[in-house]
């Protein structure tokens, strides 16, 4: 008689559970493009050593310069050839790779994406909808929601738009000049107005639109913005969305409207008098405009930084804060209303500083009751981000000068326009006019009450040095410390701006994964238990802190959170979905993805990923390939490498920065996650 074999105990089976599902090796970030591609990145994009400091401006004046030689180039052939500059990596007239990321899903075969907070301006009559995508990739955004969208008509080059195009009609860019479009992107729109108030700091704009990176006639711009502690530029053509399709393109009830009001024109005179009316002039374009009808600035810079971003749908959604630290460089620290313990050291420290120390930005929240006509708010928009522009004590009252990006819609409470507060004195003191220009001014008190989020972003002259040095870490399950730590030395007192970053996924949309991060640290002088301070989360790539420091050797313990939203597409499927059907896009949004990831000191050899790439091979080939989204989430161990970066901005000093492991009996081991499946 045999005995029946017996089950394995509680233990046995917990304990087995753990060791399948939390890998005892360091998984690495996986490359994501094939290893010919990957090595010509990864040797043209060698990290320089800045782990011991250099200026700020250093890194500005090389992206000027690589701006201007790309500018350059592309005038001497189009005059060659006596052609206007097309752009082949961000042709509008392209829409679906222009528009839609790569996590799309289409339903219809049309180019569609997602509003957040687009003005609400009549897009909904003027653009064309032909049907919808699902945007799948929304970590990171908050606040994207799924939903139907206008699409623009058609793309059309800027002396075809406008009569007199001038990049800037009184040789400057002011805060007036700027609405949002379409496009969800206020967080953007108001860091833009942020950089307009040109009393203190007068050169914001012309560090990110400098004269010498832009031809008109043969419609080449070059933009400057910041990216993972670095410069980078970006070339664009002229081309720009309108909301209305040409007269022979339209189908709907404007054209049957059109032709019967204007039948006794000659065909040539009525398709001219279309153009006029619905393509010419600001109030034609689809996304972001400038007020003057002849004006093109504000929308080629939103243009250049949606194609630094891959497209349209990746700069919609977002924190004003991190938006102001793509244009200038800055760090941005977050400031939560409701938890202020000092109104009046805030406003002293923070407020009266505006445009001198720092920009500042806000944001609303989104409410639980909705209130379109905005009667129980004020004229405050849900959801909303908005650039503070003045701050001032005037006649024992602390008031603020806000911006609405979209240009219109304002406070309707105390200092509003026409208000009883308001008297022919107060106008002249203020150098303030009336006027639906979606600037306007509120007291301090209200703003707090009414603003969740206050947004500082501290702004350094060309003398601070900025040391950085990049890493890649392994996230555990449990949210215990990281045994990877930061060491940095000073040889001299300093203020210390100290921020411990993530690499900016939304360049590489929908090659992001699964897995999303919140960071932060402590700082401890070494050899100490105790810490000096702690650097907080600021948005979704940052955690920040500002301190005095004195000579010596200081560490960062980082503390960081990882999340596995099985919702949220893998990078093979996203990889393997689009190979052959966008395999452009997939390369330049790959391209994005490996050039930030090489940052990172610890990176596989292409020979390695050559011998990783054949096992996958040989034991794909072995037995049928199961796809790798109908594997049960629970199933999967858990992977959470991060590729994280430690910036120190001193003055009249440089820190040192290296990287050790605080377990030093054992060395780490790395394994690469490659795309192919393997077991």
């Amino acid at each position: 008689m045999s005995l029946a074999k017996a089950a394995p105990s509680p233990q046995r089976a917990i304990d087995t559970f753990w060791a399948s599902r939390l890998p005892t090796t360091v998984a690495l970030p996986p490359s994501v493009l094939p290893p010919g591609i990957y090595s010509q990145i990864t040797q043209q994009r060698t990290p320089k050593d800045l782990a011991s400091g250099r200026s700020v401006a250093q890194s500005y004046q090389s992206a000027l310069k690589e701006c201007e030689t790309i500018v350059s180039q592309i005038v001497a052939e189009c005059k060659r050839i006596n052609a206007k500059y097309t752009d082949p990596d961000f042709n509008l007239d392209n829409m679906y790779d222009c528009l839609v990321p790569l996590t799309a899903k289409p339903s219809s075969g049309a180019a569609a994406k997602d509003k957040a907070d687009a003005t609400p301006a009549d897009t909904s009559s003027q653009a064309s909808t032909v049907g919808k995508v699902t945007n799948t990739n929304q970590q990171n955004h908050p606040a994207e929601s799924e939903s139907v969208m206008p699409i623009p008509a058609c793309a059309k080059r800027v002396d075809w738009i406008f009569d007199d195009p001038q990049f800037y009609v009184n040789k400057k860019a002011h805060v007036r000049d700027i609405r949002q479009g379409a496009e969800g992107d206020c967080w953007f729109i108001s860091s833009l107005g942020s950089l307009c108030v040109d009393t203190e700091v007068p050169s914001l704009i012309q560090n990110i639109a400098p004269p010498s990176c832009r031809n008109e006639r043969i419609g080449v711009y070059g933009f400057l913005f910041y990216r993972d502690g670095e410069w980078i530029s970006e070339v664009v053509d002229d081309k720009l969305y309108l909301k209305v399709p040409d007269y022979d393109d339209c189908t709907d009830e404007r054209r049957v409207t059109w032709d019967a009001s204007h039948s006794q024109l000659d065909q040539e005179v009525s398709r001219e008098l279309w153009r006029q009316t619905y393509q010419s002039g600001s109030d034609a374009l689809f996304y972001a405009s400038c007020a003057h009808p002849q004006e093109i600035w504000v929308p080629l810079i939103e243009k250049a930084f949606a194609k630094a971003h891959g497209d349209f749908a990746a700069i919609d959604g977002g924190w004003p804060g991190e938006g102001v630290e793509d244009l200038t460089g800055g760090i941005t620290n977050e400031v939560v209303s409701a938890s202020i313990s000092d109104r009046d050291e805030l406003w002293d420290e923070c407020f009266r500083n505006v445009n001198k120390l720092f920009l500042i930005g806000a944001g609303t929240r989104e409410y639980g009751h909705p209130d379109p006509y905005q009667r129980g708010r004020q004229g405050i928009e849900d959801g909303h981000a908005y650039s503070v522009l003045r701050a001032v004590n005037y006649r024992d009252e602390r008031l603020l000068m806000i911006k609405n990006p979209w240009g219109k819609v304002e406070w309707t409470g105390p200092w509003s326009d026409g208000s009883k507060e308001w008297t022919a004195q107060a106008l002249e003191d203020l150098d303030y006019k009336f006027g639906n220009e979606g600037i306007f001014w509120m007291p301090y008190s209200d703003f707090l009450g009414r603003f969740v989020q206050v947004w500082r972003t501290r702004l350094f002259s060309p003398e601070r040095n900025v040391s950085q040095h990049w890493t890649t870490i392994q996230v555990p399950w449990s949210g215990a410390s990281i045994p990877t730590i930061f060491e940095f030395t000073i040889k001299s007192p300093t203020p210390a701006v100290i921020a411990l970053s993530q690499l900016d996924s939304r360049y590489y949309g929908g090659l992001v994964g699964q897995y999303s991060y919140d960071l932060a640290f402590h700082l401890h002088k070494y050899g100490n238990k105790e810490h000096i301070v702690r650097g907080y989360s600021s948005g979704d790539r940052s955690a920040v802190t500002e301190v005095d420091l004195k000579p010596g050797t200081y560490d960062v313990l980082m503390k960081v959170g990882a999340y596995r939203d099985s919702t949220q597409p893998l990078i093979e499927d996203v990889i393997e979905q689009n190979w052959l059907s966008r395999r452009g896009k997939l390369i330049r949004t790959g391209r994005a993805y490996e050039t930030a990831h090489a940052k990172s000191k610890v990176q596989a050899t292409a020979a390695q990923r050559a011998r990783d790439i054949k096992a996958c091979t040989r034991n794909t080939a072995a037995k049928p390939k199961e796809h790798t989204s109908q594997v049960q989430a629970q199933d999967q161990p858990w992977t959470a490498p991060l590729v994280v970066g430690l910036k120190i901005f001193c003055q009249n000093t440089a820190a040192n920065i290296k990287v050790r492991d605080l377990n030093h009996q054992r060395a780490l081991t790395f394994r690469r996650l490659v795309w192919l499946d393997a077991d």
